[in-house]
């Protein structure tokens, strides 16, 4: 496969995760290559996840070569159609929009970059927020624009973070990182369990005869989910070899669901997990939840919002989200019957 640079216009939008390019590689190896890739001025223009899929399946790629004399629109469109975006990740593509410097190219004609106020319009951000944005870009640390390219952190807190020493940056992220990972935790765990309640994990061992493992509890949850081992918080889950029959209710909030996300999707494709059941929210337009709902071989949209319990085992309440149960793994006929009566079940392949 010939070697390709991407276009700067290209580079506006970040790569996906791990997760999603290994799922684009899978499809592309078992469909092939469904949309060629589009090239301009010798380079990547739209598809560079496409490409980098193709590297990894082996799969020689398509392309095509793109004639139009707005390539920066193009690409703009194909993108915000594919991604959701919150307002401070459309920012930060609009402040790298009005930083592309202009210079001569084939077709003189060809919009390839814009003003920040144009480029603030082209994204549907305000002009302040896309200011804050470059402050972000000229200012903030690698570390500190990835937490706002990935949607982990506002560009307004990010602009003010931005303007202190690096070191201080890194404190601040840090800081940021363990309060949202304590939040995380108390889904689970500490004084805030939001455990499984018994119904679903009666569903849950009929469906799958036992529970081998629980990656993401506490001792509390596990006197209902009953599985074989258990990990805490402090026993750090995402480093541990499960089993084969997984039940999983992670927390809920970024990044660590989607870390635990990409946990299930790689232990599930190796071989590691015969059969899991996935308690999250029904987040379908985040990456996690495509990524779980890619592998699923069954999900049921549970009816109502399923009303957690706490260490004592008492209703803590419920998010304000519905929640799915995802089933991995070949017993689909069973997983529909039975999670039949608590919402609408689909199922990768129909049941025989």
């Amino acid at each position: 496969m010939k070697k390709l640079d991407a276009h700067s216009i290209a580079g506006l939008f970040p790569l996906v995760d791990d997760v999603d390019l290994e799922h684009l590689a899978a499809d592309i190896q078992n469909n092939g290559l469904q949309v060629p890739i589009t090239i301009y001025e010798g380079k990547i223009l739209d598809g560079r996840n496409r490409y980098a899929a193709c590297g990894l399946a082996g799969v020689e790629p398509t392309f095509s070569e793109y004639s139009g004399n707005n390539p920066l629109a193009y690409v703009i469109s194909l993108n915000l159609h594919r991604r959701h975006l919150d307002e401070s990740q459309r920012a930060m593509i609009a402040a790298r929009i009005a930083t592309i410097p202009k210079h001569k190219h084939k077709n003189s004609d060809a919009q390839i970059c814009a003003s920040q106020p144009e480029a603030a319009e082209m994204l549907n951000v305000s002009r302040r927020t896309v200011q804050g944005a470059a402050v972000v870009l000229k200012q903030g640390t690698p570390e500190l624009i990835n937490a706002v390219d990935k949607g982990r952190l506002p560009v307004s807190v990010a602009a003010r973070w931005a303007k202190s020493e690096p070191q201080e940056q890194k404190r601040l992220i840090e800081v940021d990182r363990k309060k949202t990972s304590d939040v995380h935790v108390s889904y689970n765990s500490g004084n805030n369990e939001w455990n499984t309640p018994a119904e679903l994990m009666e569903m849950v061992h009929d469906v799958m005869g036992g529970v081998d493992c629980d990656p993401a509890s506490n001792e509390a949850a596990n006197l209902i989910v009953k599985a074989t081992k258990y990990f805490t918080a402090k026993d750090d889950g995402l480093q541990r070899t499960w089993g084969k029959r997984v039940f999983m209710n992670p927390p809920y909030a970024q990044p660590i669901i989607g870390e635990f996300a990409k946990a299930v999707v790689k232990k599930y494709t190796s071989g590691e997990i015969e059969q899991a059941c996935v308690l999250v929210n029904n987040a379908t337009e985040t990456e996690w939840g495509q990524a779980l709902l890619g592998i699923a071989s069954a999900v049921c949209f549970l009816k109502g919002r399923v009303k957690f319990l706490d260490g004592d085992g008492k209703p803590v309440g419920a998010p304000l989200q519905g929640q799915m149960m995802l089933y991995l793994g070949i017993d689909i006929d069973d997983f529909c019957h039975i999670f039949s009566s608590r919402g609408i079940v689909y199922a990768a392949s129909a049941p025989e």
